[in-house]
This record gives C-alpha cells, structure tokens and sequence, in this order.
C-alpha cells in the first residue's frame, strides 16, 4: 500500500521508500532468526508440558499439574519479554534513520 508521497504502509507505522530499500543492519538478520529459534524452541516445551500435564491429570494427579502451569507461565513471560525487546530495538533503529 503505498500513499502519494512515497511513503509506504507497514504495521500501522508510515516507513519512507528510501529505508525499505536499503539492506538490514549487520547482524540484525542473525538476531531475528535467533529470536525465531528460540520462539519455536519455546513453543516446542509449552507443547511438551501441555501434553504432561494432560497425562498427570487424566492419571489423578490434579495437584501436579499447577507446577507445570507455573513453568508454563514463566516460559510464556519470557518469550513475551524476548519479543519486547526486539520490538524495542526496531522501533529505536527506525527512529534514528528518520
């Protein structure tokens, strides 16, 4: 979607033409495929705790299950906290190219 003055649209957030053109930082692809890594790595667990707990539950042993949610939420919070960052750094990268 481009708007007339050249400008594109992109997350709600007008980037000029010139910055989409121009080739990443060095070392920012590195980052975000190390930050999807580990979102992937992350889910995978949540995944594998979600099926223990499921199993300890069926089984008759509902007050286990409570601990797993717990790790669950803190492996959550920390993903929350890696996607923070990184929304952090972009935004302060695209302000200091204007």
């Amino acid at each position: 979607m481009r708007e007339p003055d050249g400008q594109q649209a992109t997350f709600g957030s007008w980037i000029p033409d010139s910055a989409l053109d121009q080739p990443p930082p060095p070392g920012e692809m590195a980052l975000l495929s190390a930050a999807l890594l580990i979102g992937i790595l992350l889910m995978a667990i949540q995944l594998w705790l979600l099926t223990v707990a499921l199993e300890l539950y069926l089984g008759g042993q509902g007050p286990r299950v409570w601990q797993l949610a717990l790790v669950s939420g803190v492996i959550f919070l920390g993903g929350r906290g890696i996607l923070s960052v990184l929304h952090h750094r972009s935004h302060g990268r695209r302000t200091a190219t204007r």
